[in-house]
């Protein structure tokens, strides 16, 4: 155990704190985690929608009137804010790189606000804007640029666009006036070349790629990049490379979903967003042949947290003497817990740099995400797509997710059983060798 801790030590640690630093990555992160109002509100409400429409059918109630109106309200707000999710990701990615890239530095003349309207409209610059209706061709742009299909490719112009305005605008190629001259006057002049410059760079690689035979440069994307890494890095090996790395981030002390996060994300919540519209548009699990990596990460690798810990604190409170610290522990993290928030017995059992825990704190969560994936995939639990707020406790959670049917919650309960067994042996390892120096120290429990 002590070579495996020196060896993450002088190797995991470095990485960890390069990833944490890196401007780029911080960036990604944040612009995914500010997409979840919009995914969170539109999933709601296509998922109301979706059943009222289904039931309402059913009991033979007509959709007309005020009834239908508010009905389609409902799936305007998921058409909406769905369907707006690209857009999203575009700003949101070019306002946090812009701001990581400025870091209030004396001087700079970066805007992010600027730096997220010229991203955008960069990114429009690339979109066809001509569809085929019939025998005639019509001037507009088709909504899965907007949505969680044009997200990579929105990424990674949003990022790009911000690099190229923080470094021109900050160069001497811009225009100068006076200084007196009232700011918001002065930032708009400031922001002239490094605007046309970028829409003639953007502008030309559209018609480059339009040249090259394909029909976007998001089409181009997808077929070089986004397939080739989701062929390996959706599926369950790369689920299980994920968890295994994060826990051992968390093993050390270091958040390890705030760094993965901004690695996998862009690659993961697509898939997620597609399952949701396709259950929005057709009510049905049947579509949907592939397993969503982020629902088994988040939802059954980790019952209570990383780790999947509600076990743990579960044997906490059913094994510790009265008066232990191993009960006190339970007592204080039991309902963050029942929420999926693990601190209180991450840091305070503790978790971090203990090595009896490190087996079933970094395995049982795998082993989760395993049973999970082939219990989805063959067909006994049904597919998760709902995006909620994620306050609710764990089994409600599942079930929301789930679209209110039962058996991703029987699922969860399977899994904490197992995890029960899992960290029972390691458990009681903990409270003996704990005891033991309770004892040499001259506590004595009751």
């Amino acid at each position: 155990m002590k070579l495996i801790m020196s060896f993450l030590e002088k190797y995991l640690m470095p990485l960890s704190d390069k990833v944490t630093s890196n401007k780029l990555l911080n960036a990604i992160k944040d612009a995914c985690i500010l997409t979840s109002p919009f995914t969170v509100v539109g999933s709601l409400a296509g998922l109301v929608s979706q059943q009222a429409n289904y039931w309402f059918g059913e009991w033979g109630i007509p959709l007309d009137g005020i009834l239908g109106s508010i009905i389609n309200a409902f799936t305007n707000i998921n058409t909406v804010a769905m369907g707006m999710t690209g857009l999203v990701v575009v700003l949101a990615s070019s306002y946090n790189y812009s701001n990581q890239l400025r870091a209030n530095k004396t001087g700079d003349k970066c805007v992010p606000l600027v730096a997220c309207i010229v991203s955008l409209i960069a990114y429009i610059a690339t979109i066809p804007n001509a569809i085929d209706v019939g025998d005639s061709t019509i001037t507009a742009f088709q909504i899965n640029f907007f949505n969680y299909e044009g997200m990579f490719t929105g990424m990674i112009i949003g990022l790009a666009s911000s690099f190229l305005y923080y470094h021109l605008v900050n160069s001497k190629y811009t225009i100068k006036l006076p200084g007196q001259v009232p700011p918001m006057v002065l930032n708009s002049f400031l922001s002239i070349i490094p605007f046309f410059v970028i829409m003639v760079i953007f502008s030309v690689i559209k018609e480059v790629v339009v040249l090259c035979g394909y029909a976007s440069l998001q089409a181009l994307m997808t077929e070089f990049i986004i397939s080739p890494l989701n062929g390996i890095g959706t599926g369950l090996p790369a689920v299980i490379l994920v968890i295994i790395i994060m826990q051992l981030l968390w093993f050390f002390g270091v958040h390890g979903f705030s760094i993965m996060w901004g690695l996998i994300s862009v690659l993961w919540m697509p898939i997620f967003y597609e399952h949701i519209q396709m259950y929005v548009e057709t009510g049905s699990f049947d579509g949907i042949t592939q397993v969503a990596p982020n629902t088994l990460c988040n939802v059954y690798a980790m019952i209570g947290g990383s780790g999947s810990t509600l076990a743990l604190v579960v044997l906490l409170l059913v094994l510790g003497k009265k008066g232990s610290a191993e009960r006190s522990i339970g007592k204080v993290a039991i309902i963050p817990g029942l929420f999926g928030i693990n601190e209180p017995v991450t840091f305070g059992l503790p978790i971090v740099l203990n090595p009896i825990m490190f087996l079933p704190f970094v395995f049982v969560p795998v082993i989760n995400a395993i049973i999970g994936y082939f219990a989805t995939s063959w067909g006994w639990v049904n597919h998760l797509v709902v995006l909620n707020s994620g306050v609710e406790p764990i089994f409600v959670n599942a079930w929301v997710l789930g679209a209110f049917t039962i058996s991703p919650v029987i699922l969860c309960v399977v899994l904490f059983i197992i995890d029960l067994i899992l960290y029972y042996p390691f458990v009681k390892l903990q409270i003996k060798q704990n005891s033991i120096e309770a004892q040499n120290e001259g506590v004595v429990l009751e």
